[in-house]
């Protein structure tokens, strides 16, 4: 009887193991199940975030003055019902496009068909409504500029480009659904009060010295030199502008630093020169004009950084370039400089005789000017205002990006 027992309770404990491990197995596979739906969720979760994210990529790079496809809103600046769609016209009507809304306008995606979004864009507005396009009441569209002439765009309803509201979902064919909404606005046209504007004492010498603020390439005239301390002439140096030629301890206070920061990272030439001579360095090649005090020309866009490690570097030996010149430290040009833009440096910036040099756009320094030209060698120093050579520099530049955030419902 004693062995009966045994066995009976041994073959107990056998179905009891044999049923645990059923259990066991069937929650792993219960367990394992839900892993990969989870998983399964998260992946398309996530594939319709990157398509939202891709959607507002298309928006930002289309609402480039420069894109080959754009999205222009040149006759709705004002606006606050323009709104842009992204889609196609099912997708866009899900939005509220509607065809025979003057105030709407549909763009097919760019992308490959297996890439899914729909985007709206909305000029922003103040105050802020409770969703876009705005409901019918008293808005007033929003612009990215500097205002207050400081050098640092902000928003404001007055001054520079409109600032988009880019909203895009991306959609997944299992049903996922991600929005991505952004705040995007074309980089403001560089703050450049003057022909010539510097922070500190000025010196302007010698009868070829001409500093034009009259603009030779349209409508917008600036004042020759601007000037937060005072200036002095010698050998009657030629200066132009309106409403005047010349402004001693001006109120105005350029951030130069924050602009060289500003403009940095888009840099496609980078140079750490500290205290040396640079001749013969090329960065674009403007046509000069008739004369030296005559606007050049150039179709090139190039941003130059030189980091002088808060020493100076000189630029000679007929140097030149388009673009935007940005110079943390000292600057010197000698031999024939040209440059088709606009120059921005941290320090100061001087011109010495050896050649013609034509700067066609505008100088910002934060440290004293000097146009010092030697008769004798035959030098000439000509800084003539151009704001075709100040506006066509940003925009060509990518889209600001000011904001960004997952939207939730």
């Amino acid at each position: 009887m004693k062995k009966g027992n045994e066995r009976g309770a041994v073959l107990v404990v056998g179905l009891l193991i044999v049923l645990v491990l059923t259990i066991l197995s069937v929650a792993a596979m219960m367990s394992t199940g839900t892993e990969l739906m989870i998983a399964a969720n998260d992946r398309s979760a996530k594939e319709a975030f990157y398509l939202g994210e891709a959607g507002v990529e298309e928006g930002r790079a289309r609402l480039q003055t420069t894109s080959p496809y754009p999205i222009s809103d040149s006759s709705h600046t004002t606006n606050v019902n323009w709104t842009a769609f992204i889609g196609t016209e099912t997708k866009a009507q899900g939005k509220g496009y509607q065809s025979s809304n003057s105030n709407h306008a549909r763009y097919d995606r760019l992308n490959p068909p297996n890439l899914n979004y729909v985007v709206t864009i909305n000029h922003k507005v103040t105050p802020t409504p409770p969703s876009y396009p705005p409901p019918t009441g008293s808005y007033q569209v929003l612009y990215w500029g500097d205002s207050n002439n400081d050098g640092k765009p902000e928003e404001n309803t007055t001054t520079g480009s409109n600032i988009y509201v880019v909203t895009s979902e991306g959609y997944t064919s299992s049903g996922a659904t991600k929005t991505v909404r952004t705040e995007v606005a074309k980089e403001p046209p560089i703050t450049t009060p003057a022909a010539l504007y510097t922070k500190a004492t000025t010196s302007l010498l010698g009868s070829s010295t001409s500093v034009l603020g009259m603009d030779s390439c349209g409508t917008s005239d600036k004042t020759g030199v601007d000037c937060k301390s005072t200036v002095s002439t010698s050998g009657n140096p030629t200066v132009t502008g309106s409403p005047s030629a010349m402004i001693q301890n001006s109120p105005t206070d350029i951030d130069v630093q924050y602009l060289i920061n500003q403009f940095k990272p888009s840099a496609n030439y980078s140079h750490n020169w500290i205290n040396t001579t640079q001749s013969g360095v090329h960065w674009g090649t403007p046509t000069l004009g008739a004369t030296v005090t005559s606007p050049s020309s150039c179709s090139e866009h190039n941003v130059v950084y030189i980091n002088t490690n808060n020493t100076q570097v000189k630029l000679a030996g007929g140097s030149s370039g388009c673009g935007i010149l940005l110079v943390e430290g000292d600057l010197n040009l000698d031999g024939g400089f040209s440059w088709y833009g606009v120059i921005l440096v941290s320090g100061t910036i001087t011109f010495k005789g050896g050649g013609d040099k034509n700067v066609t756009g505008a100088i910002v320094s934060g440290g004293t000017a000097s146009a010092d030209v030697d008769s004798v060698i035959g030098g000439h120093a000509s800084v003539v205002y151009c704001s075709t050579a100040v506006y066509d520099q940003t925009n060509n530049l990518p889209l600001v990006m000011l904001r960004w955030v997952e939207q939730f419902y």
